[in-house]
């Protein structure tokens, strides 16, 4: 969730930072009090276009900050962690605009394209607004919606990795077909790198050893002075050693274990500790003595190291897998001595995981299609609460080609709606209303709450064009979509605000008559009351506009 958000000099905005809860969040005011400037200044931070129209007048720039807080196995982190941008559980997101250079967009503090943080926002925060571009709008979206409604992870992964398969196989036998007229200069190649890798001969785990060898041979000096020094320290020196002083305390506590049988215990620890000195100081002393200075020995081991970096970097490898390497070019070689049976065999592998994928694929589909009947019904009776009586919400299931496999299965997923009886239906992108839109996207949110893994849900004027009951019911599924994710409403409505757990209200403050500013700021419990009650369409607070409006917050 978003924990804090700071906005600079941003259209009319000279600066405002607030700290958001969690829960259900209404933002509220007058009528072209700049109530949706959070909004659009959250958009442009997300990676939304800008241009230096949006810089406060007489600033050379403008800034916007957020920080927002995630669970340590957020998969944004794997992502973060691709681009070495993870900075623990917290991720802070900066964007400036400036008027005379190019902007500049900021990760934990490191510089990255806008693209980036667009990629980002994407996982982070869905805006749902008159006129703003969301997830629910791409079809791959609407997809991973209906997979995650039914469950489908498991066989997903499946199709996948057996898509991965069926490319690998297919681009091998192409690649085996496309070369077996330049079969003899493949081979001559494939021998050449052979004959290179056989002069060094490699063997599975012998780079961590010669490294380890390495290691050891260039500090030899040090490694035979500090084990030599060590024995001497435990048995060796004649005047003092620890072995003497073990033995000498422990005959000490001997001597007194007739007046107290207690000593007895702690000499026997002491002789056993002093045969283990004994032991540490025999081994040292072997160990110190084997090790060598061979500078013979020394310089093969340098020369195998050099011609495994040298091989290396010339076939684009690590050292440790040139053993795997030539094993790879030895059965590519051995395929091309024989293109007829290695044809035979990849086409087997390939039908194989061709019937893999099918069996797999149509278990996805019959699932797919069973959780799109009951999101259709779910969805299309949420919309008659939403003021859309009569609409109808359905998820299309279109077959792809039967020679393509693809990795996300044989179909593709549109969401269509219509939202009044006789209108065609049809794509969810292709809505003209914004308001339509805004309903039908939270009818979709609020049953797919479970499922969707955005942890951020904007809506920006959602109620344009209802009231009464309507606008109650709003109020009531954008505080249920609180429950479980962190949901911003602007609103004009007094319904939807007095379901919200916190409110901002927003208003323009007049600077001595030279300019006009944006204030935001959070609303107390008797606050709350005078804004619902001017919501309501009370021009002045009464007795009777403060009970309604205390009625209607009591319901929370």
């Amino acid at each position: 969730m978003i924990d804090w958000i700071a906005i600079r000099h941003f259209a009319i905005t000279e600066s405002v930072e607030l700290e958001l809860d969690d829960r259900f969040t209404a933002v509220t005011g007058e009528t072209g009090s700049g109530k949706s400037l959070m909004v659009d200044a959250l958009g442009i931070l997300l990676g939304a276009r800008a241009d230096n129209s949006l810089i406060q007048f007489g600033k050379d720039q403008a800034e916007i900050q957020a920080s927002f807080n995630l669970t340590a196995d957020h998969p944004i982190f794997s992502w973060l962690r691709q681009h070495d941008l993870e900075d623990q559980t917290e991720l802070q997101l900066r964007r400036i605009i400036r008027r005379d250079k190019p902007g500049r967009g900021y990760i934990n503090g490191r510089p990255v394209n806008i693209s980036m943080l667009r990629t980002l926002g994407e996982s982070l925060v869905d805006i749902h607004g008159q006129h703003e571009h969301h997830s629910l709008m791409r079809r791959p979206i609407q997809q991973m919606l209906l997979d995650e409604a039914a469950g489908n992870q498991k066989v997903l992964h499946k199709v996948a990795s057996l898509h991965d398969r069926v490319s690998a196989l297919r681009k091998q036998l192409d690649e085996l077909n496309n070369t077996q007229q330049s079969t003899a200069e493949r081979m001559d190649l494939l021998k050449f790198q052979l004959g290179e890798l056989t002069h060094l001969d490699p063997v599975q785990g012998e780079w961590e050893q010669l490294e380890i060898t390495q290691k050891r041979q260039q500090h030899s000096k040090e490694l035979i002075s500090g084990t030599l020094e060590a024995a001497q320290i435990l048995m060796e020196r004649d005047n003092s050693n620890v072995h003497q002083e073990l033995g000498r305390v422990g005959l000490q506590l001997r001597q007194l274990e007739s007046l107290d049988s207690a000593l007895g215990d702690i000499a026997a620890m002491l002789e056993e500790a002093s045969v283990n000195v004994e032991e540490a100081a025999r081994q040292l002393k072997t160990h110190y003595e084997a090790t060598d200075l061979n500078a013979e020995e020394a310089e093969e081991v340098e020369q195998r190291i050099s011609l495994y970096h040298s091989l290396s970097r010339k076939h684009r490898v690590h050292p440790n897998e040139l053993a795997e390497y030539a094993i790879e070019l030895q059965t590519q070689l051995d395929g091309l001595k024989n293109p007829e049976a290695e044809t035979a065999r990849l086409q087997k592998e390939l039908d194989s995981a061709i019937g893999e994928y099918e069996k797999a694929a149509q278990q996805l589909t019959r699932k797919r299609i069973s959780e799109a009947k009951k999101l259709g019904k779910k969805i299309t009776a949420a919309m008659q609460d939403l003021g859309m009586e009569g609409g109808e919400f359905q998820v299309a299931i279109q077959p792809v080609p039967s020679s393509e496999y693809p990795r996300t299965g044989k179909e593709t997923i549109e969401f269509r709606v219509t939202a009044n009886p006789g209108i065609p239906i049809q794509p969810l992108a292709k809505i003209a209303s914004g308001g339509e839109v805004s309903r039908i996207s939270l009818a979709i949110q609020v049953i797919l709450a479970d499922a969707a893994r955005v942890p951020t849900l904007v809506f920006d004027e959602v109620d344009v064009g209802i009231g009464g009951t309507v606008a109650n019911v709003v109020g009531e599924r954008l505080r249920q979509l609180g429950a479980s994710r962190q949901v911003i409403c602007v609103t004009h409505l007094a319904q939807v605000a007095a379901r919200a757990n916190n409110h901002f209200s927003v208003s323009k403050a007049s600077d001595n008559g030279r300019s006009v500013k944006v204030q935001v700021r959070p609303l107390s419990d008797e606050q709350r009351i005078e804004e619902i009650a001017r919501m309501s369409g009370s021009e002045k607070l009464t007795k009777q506009s403060r009970a309604h409006a205390e009625e209607m917050l009591a319901t929370n």
